[in-house]
């Protein structure tokens, strides 16, 4: 699996469930989570052996993961949080490099109006 770099996305534009991930474990293990386990509930167990995590997390993580969430099941968000910023910020990118709003919404499979409204948000963000 290709994994992105997650240094430019703005934490704060990410729903609170995984600020709070984020928070706890780290952006780069975060998105680890959420691409093995996005969109349905996990239940944190208070001991690191009673879990499969291990296979996905470091052990440092997985015991700060404990530490917080232990004997919660938590509803893990989907990683496409991350990956639609990244695509956002890619867009708005090309357009500021003259790509028209009709090439990239071919090129990423959207509607031109998707396309105007990226590119406006990159405006209101100034």
């Amino acid at each position: 699996m290709d994994f992105p770099n997650l240094t430019c996305i703005d934490v704060t534009q990410l729903p609170h469930s995984l600020q709070a991930l984020i928070d706890c474990i780290g952006i780069d293990n975060a998105y680890q989570l959420t691409c093995a386990y996005g969109g349905r509930p996990k239940y944190i167990p208070k001991h690191r052996e009673r879990t499969k995590l291990a296979d996905v997390l470091p052990p440092a993580a997985l015991d700060a993961l404990i530490k917080r969430f232990a004997g919660v099941a938590l509803e893990i968000p989907k990683a496409d949080h991350f990956l639609r910023q990244l695509r956002n910020q890619q867009i708005q990118k090309e357009s500021a490099n003259g790509l028209s709003r009709s090439l990239l919404a071919d090129k990423y499979g959207l509607s031109l109006r998707q396309i105007g409204n990226i590119r406006r948000q990159e405006a209101h963000a100034r």
